[in-house]
């Protein structure tokens, strides 16, 4: 019977531990707020894009065909966005064309291999069909690390935020 116990209780604590740990693969500074904007099903972008679509609000409007708004985590087998979603997701489609680089184009501009990993505010871009809004970049980092052969790999990190909006302040 103790035995039936303490095997229930290890069982249900193993299980709360699987639900509770961070699954999102992401470098130890990625943004702590602020969601991720997907334009058009594949770019990755900001909120100031939508100030490059015109001049008044109604410009601006007219450029918007929708806005999903995800606030829930997703299904890392189903959706291709999931590492994306910590800080939720804004999903908008828009009736223009946005300027941006793809990410073999960015890891050649930067003598990297082209199918390189691409990290965005810290987080990894798991599918290679996103590509990065030109006007949205506001730093890249070539990170360094070293693997287990000791041979060094070189990667992108992609700030789409500037630097005073990357971090939640505390309020203590």
């Amino acid at each position: 019977m103790l035995k039936t116990i303490i095997f229930t209780f290890i069982l249900v604590i193993s299980s709360l531990q699987l639900y509770s740990q961070n699954d999102y693969i992401k470098l130890d500074n990625a943004k702590t707020q602020k969601p991720t904007y997907i334009f058009n099903k594949k770019i990755i972008g900001n909120e100031y894009l939508f100030f490059t679509l015109g001049v008044s609000d109604e410009e601006i409007k007219k450029q918007i065909k929708d806005i999903s708004i995800l606030k829930d985590k997703r299904n890392r087998r189903s959706y291709d966005d999931y590492n994306l979603t910590e800080h939720g997701l804004l999903m908008v489609d828009l009736s223009t064309k946005i300027s941006s680089k793809t990410q073999t184009e960015l890891n050649d501009f930067f003598g990297l291999a082209k199918g390189n990993n691409i990290y965005i505010d810290g987080y990894l871009l798991e599918n290679k069909k996103y590509s990065v809004a030109i006007s949205s970049i506001y730093e890249i980092e070539i990170i360094r690390t070293t693997n287990t052969n000791r041979k060094e790999d070189k990667f992108l990190n992609i700030w789409t935020l500037p630097k005073n909006e990357r971090y939640r302040k505390d309020n203590n």
